[in-house]
């Protein structure tokens, strides 16, 4: 088997302004009214000279529960993904030759929000679409289903159900677009504004860069979390990664720099002396979690590594 070493960085900041000669296309927009179901570009039709076959693509799927879910391929010559913008830009897959990131999930269909009751099963309706390699959590809450409190809209305390992971990943995206830059080695940037929006609730705006440059095996996710509200807003974020068969099976290890170790649960508990090792395929198997502090550099950055 060929190997390949795909790099993948997830930067929490400002993404870069585009310049007046990059090459600019509007996919979906909500302020414009706009959405291209199908469009692509490839060969001759890339804007500027790269010694790599890059190829970009738009289409709209059909059938089942995927009806009407955009998505976006990108072919960068040696590596390829794809964005699904109608769900809050997450990436299905990341492929390189014989080595793919992503999981075998009992989610065959890139699933539209529309099909989707969050509430469902005790809250548990999120599953009902799960099957991204990255899929985001949040924006207001991230955890397990349960209950909170809030102040209602004529201030008085109220209780609220919180489902699990949050909206984000069941929101489509109201802006997207694909850039080019000008400049070698011309960068390529589907861009995306996912809002998570209510009267007298949150009113966040998630901006993301999903990048690559032609002719590499290094993928980029750079996000930018706005309040766009008058008053401070409670936020949570996480990046849900899933890996399945090479990479991830019976033998694999998680390795980290790690400070301390704490798991979610009881059932967690009984197995935290093998929390780094992954077991193969167990019918019946209740998930494990473990939240982990991690030791970081001066650049307060840190790197983890799933040892096959």
């Amino acid at each position: 088997m060929k190997t390949h070493a795909i790099i993948v960085l997830f930067v929490f900041l400002t993404i870069p302004k585009s310049h007046a000669e990059d090459f600019r296309q509007l996919l979906i927009s909500v302020e414009k009214n706009i959405r291209v179901e199908e469009w692509s570009l490839s060969g001759s039709e890339f804007p500027f000279k790269t010694d790599s076959s890059v190829s970009i693509r738009k289409d709209v799927l059909h059938g089942g529960k995927q009806e009407g879910v955009d998505v976006i391929h990108v072919d960068n010559g040696k590596l390829r993904f794809t964005v699904i913008p109608t769900r809050g830009m997450g990436i299905y897959e990341v492929v390189s030759g014989d080595l793919r990131l992503g999981w075998n999930s009992p989610v065959k269909e890139i699933v539209h929000p529309s099909f989707i009751n969050l509430s469902s099963r005790g809250g548990l309706g999120w599953l009902e679409g799960f099957n991204e390699w990255m899929v985001r959590c949040g924006l207001e809450w991230v955890g397990h289903p349960g209950e909170d409190k809030f102040i209602n809209n004529v201030g008085d305390e109220a209780v609220m159900d919180l489902t699990l992971h949050g909206k984000v990943a069941n929101i489509p995206a109201s802006e997207v677009e694909v850039v080019i830059d000008e400049e070698p080695p011309h960068t390529i940037r589907v861009r995306g504004r996912v809002d998570e929006r209510m009267f007298y609730g949150p009113q966040l705006e998630l901006w993301t860069e999903i990048s690559t440059t032609p002719g590499s095996l290094q993928l980029t996710v750079t996000d930018r979390l706005v309040n766009e509200g008058a008053d401070d807003q409670e936020f949570q974020m996480l990046y849900h990664t899933n890996f399945g068969p090479p990479l991830l099976e019976k033998g694999a290890e998680f390795v980290a720099p790690i400070r301390e170790v704490t798991p979610f649960n009881e059932h967690a508990a009984q197995s935290i002396d093998r929390a780094a090792v992954y077991d193969g395929p167990t019918p019946g198997f209740v998930e494990q979690v473990y939240c982990m502090e991690l030791y970081a550099g001066d650049d307060d950055r840190t790197q983890v590594m799933l040892k096959n």
